[in-house]
C-alpha cells in the first residue's frame, strides 16, 4: 500500500513538474508562437522551433472546437482604435520569419479549418533562406516568396506584420541602424503588400524591454509591438507601458500544453 501511494505522489510531482497546471488563471489577450512547420531537418539544435503538421492542425481545431475566435493585427487595430470589446475568448496565432513551409503546411490547415493565421516577415529574406543562423547549428530552410505570401494573403487566411529587414539582434546595432530596421521593413512590406503594417515583432525579443529601441520602433508607425516574453498582456493594452507579449509554442506542446498556456499563460516552469 505504501509503494502503490510511493507511485502515485512521484507520478503526481512528474506530472505537475511538466505541466503547470497548478498555476492560477491569468486574464489577458492570448498571442500564440509559432515558427516552423514540418520536421526539423537533420543536425537542427533549435527542434523546438518547429511544431509538425499534425500537431499544428490539433491545436487550430482544438481552438476552435472550444470557442475560441482567431484574429488578424486589423481585427486586434479596429478594437484599439475604436476601444471596442474583443470576443471574450480572443487569439492571435503568429508564426514568426516567414518560412515556405507557413505556405506549403500551415497555410492549408488554416484555410481548411476557417481560422486566421499572421506572419512576421523578415524582408530581406523573402524567396532566400533563413541567413540568420548558423548553419551548423540550424541548417538554412526556405523562406516563403514574394508570390506564395501574396495567394496567402489574397486567401483572406493570412496577414503579415514586420520582423526587421535582416533578423538582427537590435540591441547590437547602433539606435539609428535598429531604427532603420524597423522602419525600412514597414516601408518595403507596405509597398509589396498594399496594406499597413500595423504590428511588430523584436527579432529574439531582443529591444522589446529596452525603453531607446522600444521608442524608435512606435515612432516608426507601428501600432503594436510583440515581445518574445512569455506570457499573456491585459487588455485593454497599456500601449505606453510595454509591448505585447506571447504564448511559445515548442515541439512537444500537445493540447494540455495549449490549454494551459491560453488558460495560465504558460504550460510548463
Amino acid at each position: 500500500m505504501a509503494s502503490s501511494i510511493a507511485v502515485l505522489v512521484l507520478a503526481v510531482l512528474a506530472f505537475s513538474a511538466r505541466w503547470a497546471w497548478w498555476r492560477g488563471k491569468k486574464p489577458g489577450l492570448c498571442v500564440l508562437c509559432y515558427h516552423k512547420i514540418g520536421v526539423p531537418p537533420a543536425g537542427s539544435k533549435l527542434k523546438d522551433l518547429w511544431v509538425s503538421p499534425e500537431r499544428f492542425r490539433a491545436h487550430v481545431k482544438y481552438l476552435l472546437d472550444h470557442g475560441y475566435t482567431t484574429l488578424f493585427f486589423s481585427d486586434l487595430k479596429k478594437a484599439f482604435d475604436s476601444g471596442a470589446e474583443l470576443p471574450a475568448k480572443s487569439v492571435l496565432i503568429t508564426f514568426d520569419d516567414g518560412y515556405e513551409n507557413n505556405y506549403t503546411l500551415a497555410w492549408p490547415i488554416l484555410k481548411e479549418l476557417g481560422a486566421k493565421g499572421n506572419i512576421f516577415v523578415v524582408y530581406n529574406t523573402i524567396a532566400k533562406a533563413n541567413l540568420w543562423h548558423n548553419p551548423a547549428s540550424e541548417p538554412w530552410v526556405n523562406m516563403a516568396t514574394l508570390a506564395q505570401l501574396k495567394e496567402m494573403q489574397e486567401s483572406g487566411v493570412m496577414e503579415y506584420g514586420s520582423h526587421t529587414m535582416n533578423h538582427p539582434h537590435l540591441s547590437a546595432l547602433k539606435l539609428e541602424d535598429a531604427a532603420w530596421e524597423m522602419e525600412e521593413s514597414k516601408r518595403q512590406l507596405e509597398a509589396a503588400f498594399g496594406s499597413e503594417m500595423c504590428a511588430f515583432a523584436y527579432p529574439y525579443g531582443d529591444g522589446a524591454y529596452a525603453p531607446a529601441i522600444r521608442a524608435r520602433a512606435l515612432a516608426a508607425g507601428y501600432t503594436f509591438d510583440f515581445s518574445f516574453l512569455q506570457g499573456k498582456t491585459l487588455w485593454p493594452w497599456d500601449r505606453a507601458g510595454g509591448p505585447i507579449d506571447r504564448l511559445f509554442i515548442r515541439r512537444g506542446d500537445n493540447n494540455l500544453d495549449l490549454a494551459l498556456h491560453l488558460s495560465r499563460g504558460a504550460s510548463r516552469l
